[in-house]
């Protein structure tokens, strides 16, 4: 796409500042970086929260915000207001402002998916839980105003690798657990180490988003995944070797929801992201030792 654009990255999380980082890589681009929770008129939705973000794009032909604010945690209420409410805000304010929105979406909102084949962005998303069921209320918001003709689209990512981990994930637990045991290791034990899940670097993911924001007509819907299924027992015992200890890993045999792997297909397509994965590779980023993210 010729010509710059001014970009309004919503969220200074982890996601939020490698996005930002993404952004300003392309040189000819502005970056607008707003954290609503450090803004009180952005964070109560005010009229005058509105106005600052309207603001924001002024100046910028085809300006996009990229909103990587949300919850992962929090009561029911919380995390509808934070993944509901929010982009249904952010829909209306940027209602004829002739602005693109990206949103970022969650693997979650699909659900258990029953087995282990690659989930499309074609797959009904069935979400489970308070996090899924909100983060697919927002998503739907976007789409429901990309239906009615506003400029929108989703990046659905997948579970996030990063040595900055949210001490949900469960990288940040099982980084504890094995840092815990003494030089020569020991065991650790897993809720169920055969359950696996796509794993996407944090920076690949920052790449999928900025391709999708930046894209001349982006689809709908883009998963940002590897399609390489990782299960947990492996990667305790990469992050044993990563560290020189010798990890025995022990099962409580209390599956959860077995595989859940995404298709990268649209992804590579779309964005010419080329997401790689392995055990190795996941324990090295965690620990910082590969340049990380």
């Amino acid at each position: 796409m010729s010509g710059g654009r001014r970009v309004v990255v919503l969220g200074r999380g982890f996601v939020g500042r490698a996005v930002d980082r993404r952004v300003r890589a392309h040189a000819d681009h502005e970056v607008v970086a707003l954290e609503p929770a450090d803004d009180a008129e952005l964070a109560g939705r005010t009229p005058a929260g509105a106005e600052r973000l309207r603001a924001a794009l002024d100046s910028s032909s085809s300006p996009v915000v990229i909103n990587c604010c949300g919850r992962l945690r929090g009561t029911d209420e919380e995390l509808l207001d934070a993944n509901a409410r929010w982009p249904q805000w952010l829909i209306e304010v940027l209602d004829g402002a002739a602005a693109r929105l990206v949103h970022l979406g969650s693997a979650s909102e699909y659900g258990d998916p029953g087995g282990p084949t690659p989930l499309t962005e074609d797959t009904p998303p069935r979400p489970t839980g308070s996090y899924g069921e909100t983060k697919w209320a927002g998503t739907s918001s976007v789409l429901a105003a990309r239906a009615g003709g506003a400029d929108a689209a989703v990046v659905r990512g997948f579970n996030l690798v990063a040595e900055d981990l949210s001490p949900v994930s469960p990288l940040h637990q099982f980084r504890a657990d094995v840092l815990a045991l003494p030089p020569e290791g020991g065991t650790v034990t897993l809720w169920d180490p055969s359950t696996v899940r796509d794993f996407i670097l944090l920076d690949d993911l920052a790449r999928v988003v900025v391709a999708v924001a930046l894209h001349e007509d982006p689809p709908d819907v883009v998963n940002a995944c590897s399609g390489v299924g990782v299960d947990f027992g492996s990667i305790v015992r990469a992050l044993g070797v990563a560290t020189g200890r010798v990890v025995t890993v022990e099962s409580l045999d209390r599956p959860g929801i077995p595989v859940v792997l995404g298709d990268p297909t649209r992804m590579r397509a779309v964005t010419g992201v080329q997401a790689s994965m392995d055990a190795a590779l996941l324990a090295r980023t965690v620990l910082g030792q590969d340049g990380g993210s």
